[in-house]
Parts: C-alpha cells; sequence; structure tokens
C-alpha cells in the first residue's frame, strides 16, 4: 500500500506526463481552438470530467496516410489524456457529397466494413488501443432520436447566414458560388450538429473542416447554452506526392494508402516531387514532419554509401530541413529513408488485411469503386 507521500508522488508525475502530452499535441497540431482551453484538459479530467473526443470521415474511398495515420496520432495521445475517442462514419454525408456509388445504404455497408477496419489498422500502426475507440455510424445515432437531431440542426441553421454556409462547402470540396444541390447547404449545418448532438467535448479533423467547427465554436452558446464550446483540433494537412496539392483518394499515385504493399510504397515515393534544396514545397519533407517526427524517440536515419559521406542520422526534424536545405542530404537519400520507414510504420496494417476476412471487406470497396 502507497504511503501519503508516495501517492503525491504519483499524482504529479502522472499529472507532468499528461501535461507533456498536451504540449506535444500544441507543438504537433495545425490549429487547436483555443490553445488556452485545450491546455485545462488536464484539470478538467482530474476533477473527474468524463471528456468526449470525435471525428468524422465521409466513407469516400480507400484510406490514405494523410487520413488514418494522422487521425490516429491525435487519438493515441488523446487517450493517454484518458479522453474517451469516438469516429463519426458519416453516411448521410457521404450519400449528400456523392461519393462511392451516391446511395447511404453503400456508405453505411463500407464504412461499417472496410472503413473501420481501415482505421483500427491505422490506430494499431501508431500504437493506439483500437479496441478502446468507438465507431459511430451517423444514420444509426439519428435514428436514437431523430426529433432531438432536427431540433438540434435546425437551431444551428437558425443562428448561421446562408452566406456563411456558402462559404463553408468547401469542407466538401465545393466553391462558394457554385450551382449546387440544397442538401449540400445542409451539409455544414449537419456536421455541426453532430457535434451537439453528440455532446462532444473535442471536434477533431484535418485543417480543411475547420471552417464547419468555427462555425461550431460561433453557434455554441446559443444551440448549447450554459455549456463550454467544445473544443476544435485540426492537425495538418498532408501533400501530395506530385507536390501540388493536399493528398488525394482520387490520384492514387499522389498517395500512399494504408494497405498498399512495399514495393507500390516504394515505387510511389521514388517517383515523388522531391525539389533539391527547396523546403517551400516538398512532399517528403512534409511526411517527415507530420509523421514521422510526431513523437519520435530514435534518430532519423539516412543511409548512404560510404563515397557519398555515409550514414547520417537527425534528432530533430529542424536539423533534417536544414541539412537540406544547404544541400548536405540529397532527395533521393531522403527518399530511401522515408519510404523505408514508411513501410515499416505501415506494416500492422497489410498484416491486417492480409487476414482473408478483413481482405473480403476490402474487395466489397474495391467491386464499389470499379462501378463508377
Amino acid at each position: 500500500m502507497k504511503t501519503g507521500i508516495q501517492q503525491i508522488i504519483v499524482y504529479y508525475k502522472c499529472m507532468t506526463e499528461k501535461q507533456e502530452i498536451i504540449n506535444r499535441l500544441q507543438a504537433n497540431l495545425a490549429e487547436i481552438i483555443t490553445s488556452e482551453e485545450f491546455d485545462g484538459i488536464v484539470e478538467r479530467i482530474e476533477k473527474g470530467e468524463k471528456l468526449t473526443h470525435y471525428i468524422g470521415f465521409e466513407i469516400s474511398g480507400y484510406v490514405h496516410i494523410g487520413q488514418g495515420i494522422m487521425g490516429a496520432l491525435v487519438m493515441k495521445d488523446l487517450q493517454a489524456l484518458g479522453v474517451k475517442c469516438t469516429v463519426w462514419l458519416a453516411d448521410w454525408h457521404t450519400a449528400i457529397n456523392n461519393k462511392l456509388d451516391g446511395t447511404k445504404e453503400t456508405a453505411a455497408k463500407i464504412g461499417t466494413g472496410y472503413f473501420t477496419e481501415a482505421m483500427k489498422a491505422c490506430l494499431l500502426v501508431v500504437g493506439a488501443d483500437a479496441d478502446a475507440v468507438e465507431f459511430r455510424l451517423a444514420s444509426a445515432w439519428y435514428e436514437k432520436n431523430y426529433a432531438t437531431y432536427n431540433k438540434i440542426m435546425i437551431n444551428v441553421a437558425q443562428h448561421v447566414t446562408l452566406s456563411r454556409i456558402q462559404r463553408s462547402i468547401s469542407i466538401m470540396g465545393k466553391e462558394a458560388g457554385e450551382d449546387v444541390a440544397l442538401a449540400t447547404l445542409l451539409y455544414p449545418a449537419m456536421q455541426v450538429a453532430d457535434i451537439f448532438y453528440q455532446n462532444i467535448d473535442i471536434a477533431h479533423a484535418s485543417m480543411d473542416q475547420r471552417k464547419a467547427h468555427v462555425v461550431m465554436r460561433d453557434v455554441a452558446e446559443k444551440v448549447a447554452p450554459g455549456k463550454l464550446k467544445p473544443i476544435a483540433l485540426h492537425h495538418a494537412l498532408i501533400d501530395s506526392l506530385s507536390g501540388d496539392s493536399k493528398m488525394s483518394k482520387s490520384k492514387p499515385d499522389s498517395a500512399v494508402f494504408i494497405h498498399d504493399s512495399e514495393e507500390g510504397i516504394a515505387k510511389k515515393i521514388n517517383k515523388a516531387f522531391c525539389e533539391e534544396r527547396n523546403i517551400e514545397k516538398n512532399p517528403i519533407l512534409n511526411w517527415t514532419k507530420n509523421i514521422l517526427f510526431w513523437n519520435r524517440e530514435t534518430p532519423f536515419v539516412i543511409e548512404r554509401k560510404e563515397e557519398h559521406g555515409g550514414n547520417i542520422e537527425f534528432a530533430s526534424y529542424e536539423d533534417l530541413e536544414q541539412a537540406f536545405v544547404s544541400g548536405d542530404v540529397h532527395p533521393m537519400d531522403l527518399k530511401n529513408a522515408v519510404a523505408k520507414e514508411i513501410i515499416a510504420l505501415l506494416a500492422p496494417a497489410r498484416e491486417h488485411f492480409a487476414k482473408p476476412e478483413i481482405a473480403a471487406l476490402k474487395q466489397e470497396l474495391d467491386d464499389v469503386l470499379a462501378k463508377r
């Protein structure tokens, strides 16, 4: 049995570790709204609050590392803080945005099958507790209490202007001013309502979803009076390997999917845009910074022949970037090192999808995508 002093030491050690995680998230995330509120997460947890997190996804195709691994890295850290993490399988949103075959039924099937297993694989890859993450099918949750959900959505719609919604449809990959279906204009309000309907404390997404979260924060006091505004966490967008945009499922060579083969990963990275000394537009450095250096505990090693300077290692991303700018690191050497690490990182995902029952779920998605 621990003495009072021992209990105090354990308590403060736990508090210190949690604050270190908070600091790491604040350093690694692209944006937190607001950082001051997020810094109080540890105190809220210590007071006994059971905080909830959610990240929502359209079910639009294969899961790539910008989507799956980035999301999983954040969830792993939140789990370590004691936050309950959930993944929202947005089948209605998928249908509204006309993804897959445009039907909610297919989105639900693929969402609860392939997509769930793909995200579980990503959680395994980063060392998170996949079993502790709850996967929620949006349509099934709406059916729990349609009256409450509709009331929340209408309340959201009452407190946001049409012009604001039109600017917000960029979260769907659409531009303001496009001739869109009325359902498209409902999409942002639904996304905001999802957060309040689930009573979420921490809304999480990539940076391209921030407009919906800003709307959520702006209407929070009117939609959920008396409650703390949900905090918004935004991880960075991962660059396309072509170097001209964010990673895209519609351009297979621009992305690494979490179940790609070792040969496929190496080939894609080998062909990637990586101009010598260029750090402003460089997907390989972008991946290295945002994925490989998220919580790195060992040096990043670039293997080279002795005639090319021999092996070189870096303890920080900043040191690697400086060496690249100076020309001490050649693009091909960097590509080879990143390919090796990404291949090793995704080994658990490849093993997961090698299971016959999981491979069958991917085949279902293959069949849907083949008919498009």
